[in-house]
């Protein structure tokens, strides 16, 4: 910032004269322009299309008042946190980059515990997690539900349906169909009584 003794105002090539009290001061303007479209910035802007038809796949699986709730008392919605914690787990190209990175619920209740996964060549799959966790956020009667995203449908993500596996129960036996080989992604979380709290999703992989 400069001063001057003229009376100038306004802007004279890169600087801008305004006055502050009785004084005219003058400051520089950026010389250089950076065109929204240029070429760096199509990959954040394909990372960003790629996030958004995620969500969008997946809110017609999952209630979007998950992430909604997730949102409440910070300054962001529901879709904002949900690209906030993932965008940069996808690629621009439209892949999932790292399975292990994507986080498909958020809530306050306590996670799954030391959740652990077992298949055998029948297609059942079993899911075990610690039980009498010692925590106002961790109820018995928390529901565990599972989302599914297998490896050649990574955008269609589906809810593991007819099991009723609770908190207190340790474990939780279900029917997964996939081809040889494939691999199966599984993202668990807890809801409680009432649909209105949820855990943050916890990743375990069947196969690969």
């Amino acid at each position: 910032m400069a001063k001057t003794e003229q009376e100038i105002r306004g802007k004279v090539g890169n600087m801008v004269f305004y006055k502050v009290g009785n004084e005219i001061r003058v400051r520089s303007t950026a010389n250089d322009f950076q065109d929204a479209d240029s070429e760096g910035q199509h990959p954040g802007r394909s990372r960003l299309r790629v996030a958004t038809l995620f969500y969008q796949r997946l809110t017609k699986t999952i209630s979007r008042r998950i992430w909604k709730l997730a949102a409440t008392g910070t300054s962001q919605n529901g879709f904002n946190l949900f690209m906030k914690k993932n965008m940069m787990v996808f690629t621009p190209c439209g892949n999932v980059g790292d399975f292990s990175r994507l986080c498909l619920t958020a809530g306050v209740l306590q996670q799954v515990n030391h959740l652990e996964v077992t298949a055998d060549d029948e297609g059942r799959v079993t899911l075990t997690w610690e039980v009498g966790i010692n925590s106002p956020s961790a109820g018995d009667e928390d529901r565990l539900r599972v989302i599914v995203l297998l490896s050649d449908r990574c955008f269609s993500p589906f809810v593991v349906e007819g099991v009723d596996a609770r908190r207190k129960d340790g474990s939780m036996t279900f029917q997964l169909e996939r081809a040889g080989g494939q691999i199966a992604h599984l993202y668990c979380f807890f809801s409680g009584e009432g649909g209105m709290t949820y855990s943050s999703s916890q990743y375990v992989r069947v196969g690969g």
